[in-house]
């Protein structure tokens, strides 16, 4: 989880204390202020031709794409509510700062986006409304959901179990394994021998002695951003759990743990890799850019990557047939150990701090309940298949074994222009907070991905990271430790691959114990306490 760094200042403050009465659960009075543009409702909903309506603040571009939304219109007539978006900046830092202005200011709309460690904080200063009543009271289904999902549970809320925010779900998204099926083709190498670690580094050593023959700036696996992804090929995985906890979880994807006993197996592989040319070096050492990594698969100085779930189809769709009529980007299966054993893939956390919606507490009871109701229908069967599927027989099929399927086509919808309304179910933006149809995020793809998503994304195939709820003090704590640790941690091993450093077993153990002293040890307990307390052990 990232640090969300909130300033808090005194003016803010007072003003907040002002919200303290308004719209609360228990009777007290609210303001018999009229509406003024950008401010929060302190009279009835507005109901204009049988339709209320509330207004909300919220990131430009994402309000640009909700109006392209053809499911996003079905549900306002279905629901008979619409909501009256008011736009903030094109960049989301400055939306959510925006927020922060508005509060102080007292123009914050009816709703707003924000985070929600910014809600749980200006919530308990009295400036969100305390959700979980009128959940209880107004949204039968999100109540149901809540119930049902305990780790959900304790995530919205706060220590004193208030919800200061409807929270948005993330997919759970994989990286894949790209290859240029034309190269593995042509250097005589069946994708589907490539089982497991041995395999993967024997193929790559007939990828380059085919294409690196006559090519010395060929390295069958190049990629972006961090080296260190490839630890859970050798199920090296940082873990929490209520007795113990090794490695850094907190706000990190790579979350490698060096005191696992495989992990020596992964630097010595990696270290095997770089010294054989097998991996761009430029890779490992950090330096190759996202434009570097793209120019060397699309120019065919390298066959191979682990990366987004999707990059297979953009190198497809951006360049590759044009560089070479056979180019030909597919996706592997998972991996597995010697003994046949699937080595899990991390998965990302289908919970964030980021993309929630709070209720501003001048709202009168009539706003709250319909900004409630609203967001229940997504959590209803109706509204979830409506948002992650759309409409039975316009934008998808009921299959004979009760599957659906999409009867649009992703390229086609998506490639509309700018304006024109489309049939999307993209999931990495705000929409409306609602579950996740992981079936239909995957399915709404390119046939090459989602293709791909039906083999790799299966539950047996995932790991999926614990949810852990930090206190402030663990928060501020673990914020400037693991900013110490983990870059060490890199740099470190980075040494021992590239050779700065001998990797043997009294320099490792040395290595462990400098990073324990760095703090590490003390980052391993906070995150078992917190574990612990979140489960409520």
């Amino acid at each position: 989880m990232k640090k969300e760094k909130i300033l808090i200042s005194v003016l803010i403050a007072l003003l907040l204390c002002l919200f303290a009465s308004c719209g609360s659960k228990d009777g007290t009075s609210v303001s018999s202020e009229t509406k003024t543009e950008g401010t929060a409702s302190t009279v009835q909903t507005e109901v204009e031709n049988g339709v209320r309506s509330y207004d909300m603040f919220i990131r430009s571009q994402f309000h640009d794409w909700i109006k392209e939304l053809k499911w996003y219109d079905v549900a306002e007539e279905r629901t008979g509510i619409h909501v009256n978006y008011i736009d903030g900046p094109q960049e989301i830092e400055d939306t959510y700062t925006e927020v922060d202005q508005r509060l102080a200011s007292k123009t914050l709309p009816d709703a707003t986006m924000i985070r929600l460690t910014q809600a749980k904080v200006y919530g308990s200063q009295g400036a969100f409304v305390d959700l979980a009543p009128y959940i209880a009271e107004y949204a039968p289904h999100i109540q149901a959901y809540i119930d049902s999902n305990p780790e959900y549970k304790a995530y919205v809320s706060d220590e004193k179990g208030r919800i200061f925010a409807f929270v948005r779900e993330n997919p759970v998204m994989l990286y894949f394994w790209g290859y240029r099926a034309d190269h593995f083709k042509e250097a005589g190498i069946d994708p589907a021998s490539v089982r497991t670690v041995d395999d993967l580094t024997n193929a790559m050593r007939t990828l380059k002695a085919y294409f690196g023959k006559d090519n010395p700036n060929y390295y069958p696996l190049s990629g972006r951003d961090s080296f260190m992804r490839y630890f859970y090929l050798f199920n090296a995985n940082a873990y929490i759990n209520e007795d113990s906890s090794q490695g850094i979880y907190y706000g990190k994807e790579e979350v490698f743990n060096i005191k696992d006993e495989n992990a020596y197996k992964w630097v010595e592989t990696m270290k095997l890799w770089y010294d054989e040319g097998l991996v761009n070096p430029s890779y490992v050492e950090g330096t190759n850019t996202e434009g570097d990594w793209e120019g060397q698969l699309l120019q065919g100085n390298a066959s191979l990557f682990y990366d987004f779930y999707n990059r297979a189809e953009w190198f497809m769709s951006n360049g590759g047939p044009e560089f070479d009529p056979d180019f030909d980007m597919r996706v592997l299966d998972v991996f597995e150990t010697e003994d046949g054993d699937i080595i899990r893939v991390p998965s990302g956390s289908y919970l964030s701090s980021n993309y929630a919606i709070a209720v501003n507490a001048n709202c009168d009871e009539e706003t709250i309940r319909t900004i409630c109701e609203f967001m229940d229908y997504f959590y209803s069967e109706e509204g979830m298949i409506l948002a992650n599927w759309g409409v039975e027989g316009e934008s998808f099929k009921t299959n004979e074994d009760g599957s659906r399927s999409f009867i649009v086509d992703y390229t086609t919808e998506e490639t509309k222009p700018a304006g024109e309304k489309k049939w999307s179910f993209l999931s990495d933006r705000l929409t409306v907070t609602k579950p996740v149809d992981l079936d239909a995020f995957y399915a709404w793809n390119t046939p090459l991905i989602a293709e791909a998503a039906g083999r790799v994304v299966k539950e047996e195939n995932m790991l999926r990271p614990p949810v852990v709820i930090y206190t402030a003090d663990e928060d501020r704590t673990l914020t400037t430790l693991v900013a110490s640790v983990f870059n060490n941690e890199v740099s470190e091993i980075t040494s021992f691959i590239v050779g700065n450093k001998e990797l043997n077993a009294e320099n490792w153990q040395s290595f462990i114990e400098k990073m324990d002293g760095l703090g590490l040890s003390q980052i391993e307990e906070i995150q078992c306490n917190a574990y612990r307390r979140t489960r409520g052990l």
